[in-house]
């Protein structure tokens, strides 16, 4: 049986993977996936319909994961959080600007979901 002939939307995708993650990230993410289908699935989607939709203008990359990370906070998505605060430094945002982001989101998510960046903050990118 062939493998399956990836969408340009995938292809794409990936590329904006490596760009906006950076190798190291992408690599272990990729190294930390469990091979099946459900992994598979979420993949191709997050590359598809995700990923490929950072190749439109109007957004920076650093721009993107400002937006991304208060997101992932007001959502309480730990998983995802932590991805974009290893990818901010990838993207040249300084751990001023991370700090100052999280503690901005604070404002408007609460102490409790500010507590909680700002701690996995501290255990990601902590001195």
């Amino acid at each position: 049986m062939a493998a399956p002939e990836h969408t340009e939307k995938f292809l794409l995708g990936q590329k904006m993977a490596v760009e906006f993650l950076g190798n190291d990230l992408v690599d272990d993410l990729r190294k930390k996936d469990k091979a099946n289908i459900f992994t598979k699935t979420l993949m191709e989607y997050t590359l598809e319909n995700t990923l490929s939709s950072y190749a439109r203008p109007g957004l920076t990359f650093r721009e993107r994961n400002l937006i991304n990370i208060a997101i992932f906070i007001a959502l309480n998505r730990e998983d995802e959080l932590r991805i974009n605060l290893l990818s901010a430094q990838h993207n040249g945002l300084s751990k001023d600007e991370i700090c100052e982001t999280l503690r901005h989101a604070m404002l408007y998510t609460g102490m409790a979901a500010g507590r909680d960046a700002l701690l996995l903050a501290s255990e990601i990118l902590g001195d």
